[in-house]
This record gives C-alpha cells, structure tokens and sequence, in this order.
C-alpha cells in the first residue's frame, strides 16, 4: 500500500512533524533546566546510563544517537563534572565501559521532572491511548526502516515496556 502523506509537502510529512517535536521539546527543555544546549546530550547520556549502567561506549553512542567522537568528547566533560566514569573491560581492555556516579545520578534525578513536566506539557488533552498507539507506530516505522537497512534491533531493545520498563 502506498500512502500519499509523504508527497506532496513537508507539511503533510510524518518525518518532519516528528523532527519539530524533538527540537520544540528539547528547546523547552534546556530553557526550563536553564541551562546550554549540552544539557540535551547530557540528558541523552544520563537517561540511558540510568538503566543500561555499565554498557560499552559503543552502544551508548547507538543508545543516544550521538556520534562516537562527539560522545567521548562529552564523556570527558561528564568525567571532569563527576557524572560517569569510563573504565576498561577486565576481559577485554580495548573495550570501555561507561558507569553512572553518584552525582550524575543526582543529576539525572534533577532533570526527570523537568523532562516529565515537558512531556505532560506536549501532552495534554491527548488520549492515553492515542499516546499508547503513537508510541507503537513510531516503533513499527523504526522496525520498518531497520529491517530495510539490515539493522534489525532486538525485541528487547526496541520495545522496552515489554518488558515492563517505561
């Protein structure tokens, strides 16, 4: 089945719209932490180490979307900041591990509520269900994309509230 949304503008176009809520909703939220466009990649890193504590940089950077170098670049910020800690592998030193420290996780624990405020604020007056079934959809366009690129991710990975995470 071909669908016509994509054709004729960028108004009409999923992608686009999907795109202006990241920024609309990462604007709002640097401007209510107060702080620098860092505190975005800041709070990339600090959400996925708060629950995937201990990954590789590797899959941190596939985690966060953030580019390999510019990560270690932020990694040494967060270093410096008392955030995280890199540390190697014992089984393999080549290979680096990233950990939350206790003051990233205060930091973390900062910044939830001021995601979370910014969230309900996008969301309101939407259907939980409507928000359950968006949720679906831009994980099967997710799926989609993937399988056609041969990235398939695992079940687990791409639909953590399986799970029971959320």
């Amino acid at each position: 089945m071909t669908i016509d949304i994509e054709v004729d503008t960028f108004r009409s176009s999923i992608l686009y719209w999907i795109g202006i809520l990241e920024g609309e909703a990462n604007l709002q939220f640097v401007q209510e932490m107060k702080g620098g466009k860092s505190d975005v990649p800041v709070w990339r890193t600090l959400s996925i180490l708060s629950e995937l504590d201990g990954i590789t940089v590797g899959d941190l950077a596939r985690h966060t979307h953030i580019e390999r170098t510019a990560l270690s670049h932020l990694l040494t910020q967060m270093e410096k900041q008392m955030l995280v800690e890199r540390r190697p592998l014992p089984s393999n030193r080549r290979t680096i591990q990233v950990f939350l420290l206790e003051e990233g996780r205060r930091t973390f624990e900062r910044m939830l509520p001021v995601r979370r405020m910014v969230f309900r604020r996008a969301t309101q007056g939407i259907a939980r269900e409507d928000l359950e079934t968006m949720m679906l959809v831009t994980r099967r366009l997710i799926e989609n994309l993937r399988a056609a690129s041969g990235e398939a991710e695992p079940e687990e990975r791409l639909h953590p509230a399986a799970k029971g995470a959320g």
